[in-house]
C-alpha cells in the first residue's frame, strides 16, 4: 500500500524542494505550485516572525528542541483555512553533519 502522508521537505533557506502527494491533497496545493516557493505559502501570517526566527536557528545550530518530537504544526490551506496538523520534524544534515534543510512528515 502507498503512503500518501503530507511531506514537505526545504532546503537551508525554507525554499520547498519536495511537496508529496498527501501534501497536495491534505492542503490543496499542486506539488508543481509549491516547490520553489518558500514555507511562507503553508506558514500562517500570524506565525511567521516566530516561525522564520526559529528555522533560521535551527539551521544555523544544527539542532532544534521539536526536532524528533511529534507536535502540531499550524498551516494555512490553499482555502485560507489554518489548521493544526500533527508532525515530526527532522533536520537534513550532511555526512560532515552540515545542516542543510528540514523534513516535516505530517500525520
Amino acid at each position: 500500500m502507498l503512503d500518501h502522508s503530507p511531506v514537505v521537505l526545504t532546503d537551508a533557506e525554507g525554499v520547498i524542494r519536495f511537496w508529496s502527494a498527501g501534501a497536495e491533497t491534505a492542503f490543496g496545493y499542486a506539488a508543481i505550485d509549491a516547490v520553489g516557493q518558500t514555507l511562507d505559502l503553508i506558514v500562517p501570517a500570524e506565525y511567521g516572525d516566530a516561525h522564520w526566527a526559529g528555522f533560521r536557528r535551527a539551521m544555523a545550530a544544527g539542532a532544534a528542541a521539536a526536532e524528533g518530537q511529534i507536535g502540531p504544526f499550524p498551516v494555512r490551506r490553499a482555502d485560507g483555512a489554518v489548521i493544526p496538523v500533527p508532525g515530526r520534524l527532522t533536520l537534513i544534515r550532511r555526512a560532515d553533519g552540515l545542516t542543510i534543510g528540514a523534513m516535516v512528515a505530517f500525520g
